[in-house]
């Protein structure tokens, strides 16, 4: 009998763990740091305020802030707002929306989907949550 007892606790235990650990939100990803890689441009640091992004990239050589706007908990919308360094070609002409939706969301990172006003393309890229 102690070994069904045992036994019946670890799964008891092991289901509660699993219904009371949460997939993080949306929300939890309206602050914070981020980071994405890309085999060509290398690392993009991203650290993200309720209204406020920067992202910085060496390798690029280019750091510049955004004012970020929610559209709903999972889209966001991104605006030039300055450039603190780099080509200026990549600010561009200060007129440029970029809208994220945040697709799927895990412990360690999520993927987001980003289009833009000013190109048909879509990209989807994984992001690692820093915090």
């Amino acid at each position: 009998m102690n070994i069904k007892l045992g036994l019946l606790t670890i799964f008891l235990l092991a289901s509660s763990i699993t219904i009371f650990s949460q997939t993080p939100s949306c929300k939890s990803l309206h602050n914070g740091s981020f980071k994405i890689f890309d085999k060509d441009a290398g690392n993009t640091y991203i650290k993200r305020t309720d209204n406020v992004q920067t992202e910085t990239n060496e390798k690029m050589g280019f750091e510049m802030t955004f004012d970020v706007k929610w559209v709903d908990d999972c889209t966001y919308e991104l605006r030039p707002k300055k450039l603190i360094k780099g080509d200026p070609a990549m600010f561009g002409d200060g007129k440029g929306v970029l809208t994220t939706k945040i697709k799927t969301i895990n412990e360690t990172n999520y993927i987001a989907e980003t289009t833009s006003n000013f190109s048909d393309q879509t990209l989807t890229f994984v992001v690692k949550i820093i915090k």
